[in-house]
């Protein structure tokens, strides 16, 4: 009834969500988590299997990379090229790690890791896959935390880059046929990055080790992740910025901010092992974070500070200097406030460039790590719509991920990924490669997107619009994994390591346990004209805070009792604070 009345408070402000929105259906969620994990799969350098691979003349690629004598192969290659870039690698495993502890039971076994049971049924559908008792996601992390174990070679030496931007887009081939073509054409042997100043890199691959190391239910594996992730963090703590690669990558993109890397880093080695040295390691980095630079951005692999933002509230209970009235306030920052009429979040809303689908699944993402710290449910309908949304759940039928067509949607057919047309022929261009084989069809990969036009762009060569890559596809499997944790939840498989359930604190202190803040639905809200009548449900006293979108506070009042009636001075959009001793609720207000 709480919850009730508190959103039906919302709903007077203008800000709550509808009823119920079943845009998709369960089934429609589990058919995109499956075809966008399994893409992963089919970025796979090395020995492999990749999957997108099988049935190709050359099945494996870059078996024989090695820097001081190291082996280094392995880990995904960073979009439709086959250069490993661990700037949005490091990123991207993170996120998927950092989800899948979260959202475990949102992630399902839909297929055997090293894809033999597709071979064997000759069929590359979701019916064709066959379980075996390990989440999907879990195998496909495993492939690139296996990577990062060897590029954290010392604290000295850590591998960044492989492979040269230049020389690989000579031609247009598959990764296995590439690797034969020679230095000059991308093969090998190949250029590698093993010491570059570069902090942020390493920081976000020790972060997904780190987190490794507390998930995965092999014990063996366990100990060389959290060593790995100790070697990682070692390097980062000695470096600074961010490498820079060739125009492809420049560490400018950064904006100066390379601490969310070391930070994560801090903060999940202290997560696994709670280790009190790594909480006053990540306040180091943490506080110089510049929060506010970063503020109207919006997340990416150049730019982690919501993630950091969030991790540093629900972990250690840190706050920015400037106060953006909490994480959830950031995030609103960057995406409630950014929507259009039906709720997507469109801030970037160009063409071709933009990489525009970064937006929606970002936020839903950020917004769907929120509320599982929080316990806090009202951003749900925000985080299905705009997933539905690159889905093709909107006006144009137009999905952003390759090969999903559920519901009448339009599907990207021809995007910039060289393995998804198994052309092995140098001699071909980007747009002569011809279709791709049947079963490559369901690659899984979100495009990078156009939101100003109503039909896909079919050109293959335009990266700008149908390039895919790693860090794209992140954000949008985390946030499809906290959906279905939620609708359909798969509670558990035969290798998931067991966790005890979360009591909460009866002893009416503010209760932290495992980083997530209890408590947070304590108030009821209702508005009346330019007033709010707040009271709080434990009969706690609590503190109101009433802060400009600018974050500027302009008026403040504490309880003396469990209710407060609060004027509003000011009109327009403002920001709502209420805190008491064990909970803390943010919102807002469009006092008209």
């Amino acid at each position: 009834m709480l919850k009730k009345t508190f959103l039906a408070g919302l709903a007077v402000f203008g800000l709550a969500f509808t009823d119920s929105y079943a845009g998709l259906s369960d089934d429609d969620y589990i058919e995109a988590a499956w075809m966008t994990t399994r893409f992963y799969g089919a970025q796979r350098s090395g020995q492999g299997p990749n999957w997108i691979l099988d049935g190709t003349n050359n099945p494996t690629s870059f078996t024989n990379e090695k820097y001081n004598g190291k082996d280094v192969s392995g880990g995904w290659f960073d979009c439709g090229d086959h250069v490993m870039y661990g700037q949005s690698q490091g990123y991207s495993s993170y996120v998927l790690a950092l989800a899948f502890a979260e959202f475990t039971t949102g992630f399902y076994d839909l297929y055997t890791g090293d894809y033999t049971d597709y071979k064997a049924s000759k069929d590359y559908t979701r019916k064709g896959g066959k379980p075996n008792d390990v989440r999907d996601l879990l195998e496909e992390l495993r492939y690139e935390a296996d990577f990062w174990v060897k590029a954290a070679i010392d604290e000295n030496n850590f591998v960044t880059v492989k492979g040269n931007g230049n020389q690989d887009h000579n031609k247009w081939v598959t990764a296995g046929a590439m690797t034969k073509l020679g230095t000059g054409d991308g093969g090998e042997p190949r250029e590698i990055t093993g010491n570059a100043n570069d902090a942020y890199t390493p920081g976000m691959a020790a972060a997904m080790l780190a987190v490794m190391a507390r998930i995965d239910p092999d014990e063996s594996a366990r100990e060389k992740y959290l060593k790995a992730a100790k070697t990682a963090f070692a390097y980062a703590k000695k470096h600074k910025g961010v490498t820079n690669s060739q125009g492809f990558y420049e560490s400018s993109w950064w904006n100066g901010i390379w601490e969310d890397g070391p930070f994560l880093a801090a903060t999940e080695l202290y997560r696994t092992t709670k280790d009190e040295s790594y909480k006053t390691e990540a306040k180091n980095f943490y506080d110089k974070i510049d929060f506010d630079k970063n503020s109207y951005s919006r997340f990416s692999y150049s730019d982690a500070s919501p993630l950091s933002n969030i991790m540093g509230e629900y972990t250690f209970n840190f706050h920015p200097p400037a106060d953006f009235s909490g994480a959830v306030g950031y995030l609103d920052r960057m995406y409630l406030e950014q929507t259009d009429s039906k709720g997507i979040y469109n801030k970037e809303t160009g063409g071709p460039g933009k990489f525009s689908t970064r937006t929606p699944s970002g936020g839903a993402f950020l917004y769907a790590l929120y509320s599982k710290f929080a316990k806090d449910d009202s951003y749900d309908e925000a985080i299905e719509k705009n997933i539905a949304y690159l889905l093709g759940d909107n006006s144009n039928k137009k999905s952003y991920v390759v090969g999903f067509d559920r519901n009448g949607a339009k599907a990207p057919s021809r995007p910039h990924h060289r393995g998804y047309y198994g052309n092995e022929d140098p001699g071909r261009d980007v747009n002569g490669a011809g279709n791709p084989p049947e079963k490559n069809k369901l690659l899984g990969g979100m495009i990078a997107g156009d939101f100003t036009s109503g039909s896909h762009n079919g050109s293959t060569a335009n990266w700008q619009v149908n390039e895919v890559c790693v860090d794209l596809n992140a954000p949008l499997v985390g946030a499809l994994g906290y959906i279905l944790s939620k609708r359909a939840p798969v509670k558990k498989v035969g290798s998931d390591i067991e966790v005890p359930e979360e009591k909460p604190d009866s002893s009416g202190k503010e209760s932290i346990i495992g980083g997530r803040m209890l408590n947070t639905m304590a108030f009821n809200v209702i508005r009346n004209s330019s007033s709010l009548e707040i009271s709080s449900a434990n009969n706690t006293p609590f503190k109101v805070q009433i802060f400009s979108l600018s974050g500027k506070l302009e008026q403040e009042f504490t309880s003396k009792g469990t209710s407060l009636n609060v004027s509003l001075r000011n009109k327009g959009m403002q920001i709502i604070k209420v805190m008491s001793k064990n909970a803390t609720k943010t919102f807002k207000v469009n006092n008209y």
